[in-house]
């Protein structure tokens, strides 16, 4: 079975911010994990204005896995530094990192759970499969129908609006059924 991993909280976020976490626990369905950076991460996001629901996802991705050996722990390093620029504090990062060298040195099969463009790029380098809010969204909306497409697109307007991207290729209500696709 395939895990949900979850390098960083952006697509945490996303859902709190359109208090939908139960459709991303939903989707999760006992197969999720993230690791100890991204846990706290998690609980220092749930403090904003508007995140608190972020707190649930503790009970749904429930212990979170840390770097056991000496090796992941150098992997953890090295990973970071290929995701880092210049001015990045040490904790920059580290979520992607840890999460990447544990998916390679367990061999586990995953899939990388984040917007993050750089993240994405180096999951893809190592040909891990990555999700975004918007394909966890897709399919609420689609195949799983736990979201109308109304709704749906409503809550892309919502996270457009704070800044927080949206699918390629989507900027009007005709492109966004197109993206959809057949099964809303």
């Amino acid at each position: 079975m395939t895990t949900l991993l979850f390098p960083d909280n952006t697509v945490l976020v996303n859902f709190a911010l359109i208090n939908r976490v139960d459709v991303l626990q939903h989707i999760m369905s006992g197969r999720a994990a993230w690791c100890a950076t991204v846990a706290s991460e998690c609980e220092r996001s749930a403090r904003e204005p508007g995140l608190a629901a972020m707190m649930d996802f503790a009970d749904t991705l429930g212990d979170p896995l840390y770097p056991e050996t000496q090796a992941e722990h150098l992997q953890v390093r090295l990973l970071r530094d290929e995701l880092a620029v210049p001015g990045d504090t040490p904790a920059r990062h580290l979520g992607e990192a840890e999460t990447l060298a544990i998916i390679m040195s367990r061999s586990l099969e995953a899939v990388f759970v984040t917007d993050d463009r750089g993240a994405r790029r180096l999951a893809a380098v190592h040909q891990i499969r990555c999700y975004t809010t918007w394909d966890m969204l897709k399919l609420a909306g689609g195949r799983t129908k736990l979201i109308d497409p109304d709704t749906l697109w409503g809550y892309l307007q919502t996270l457009r609006g704070l800044e927080r991207g949206g699918p390629d290729g989507v900027h009007d209500r005709r492109s966004f059924e197109i993206w959809l696709g057949p099964a809303a």
